[in-house]
């Protein structure tokens, strides 16, 4: 499923108990995160599917016609914000990026804001050469850069901070 067209087929759903495995891999392929980062994506993973009780954290999987998740998204509200949510983590499978997956799970992530009182979409991600393509997809999904703190993670390694400004149903119009 890459080479570059747009998988019409591509379906959003809720990540259940049965989709942990196939997660977990696509975790472990991602091909440039640490192993920190793979043990904290798995963990708020195994929080999502063991503690029904919780609500810090959702998961949206984009899947194909056979129901194989092509990949993921781990969101949920920011603390202590009005209408504010961090997507944690959003990953596609190596073997289907390139497939509109990624920015068809951004979309359905704002899609289950909106109504909700989302107002703000936060994504943060690493300064070093390795994400790259990850700060190129934010921007290309329509993120803005809005901060950058210097030597965050680890010296020569920046947080970079973007923000995607939902339009929320019960605003009919503007930014909020």
């Amino acid at each position: 499923m890459s080479g570059g067209a747009d998988a019409p087929s591509l379906r959003m759903r809720e990540a259940d108990s049965g989709d942990r495995e196939a997660i977990v891999s696509i975790i472990k392929r991602a091909g440039n995160l640490t192993r920190g980062e793979e043990a904290c994506a798995e963990e708020l993973l195994d929080i999502y599917l063991n503690n029904q009780a919780q609500t810090g954290y959702r998961f949206v999987c984009a899947v194909d016609g056979a129901d194989k998740i092509q990949g993921y998204a781990c969101y949920g509200p920011r603390p202590l914000t009005d209408g504010a949510y961090d997507l944690y983590w959003i990953i596609v499978d190596p073997d289907a990026r390139g497939n509109g997956a990624g920015r068809r799970l951004v979309n359905a992530v704002e899609e289950r804001l909106k109504g909700n009182g989302g107002r703000l979409l936060i994504a943060e991600t690493s300064g070093m050469e390795g994400y790259a393509a990850a700060r190129r997809f934010y921007t290309g999904c329509g993120f803005r850069e809005e901060a950058r703190i210097s030597g965050f993670y680890k010296p020569g390694d920046d947080l970079v901070v973007y923000v995607r400004r939902i339009l929320s149903l019960s605003a009919g119009s503007g930014p909020f």
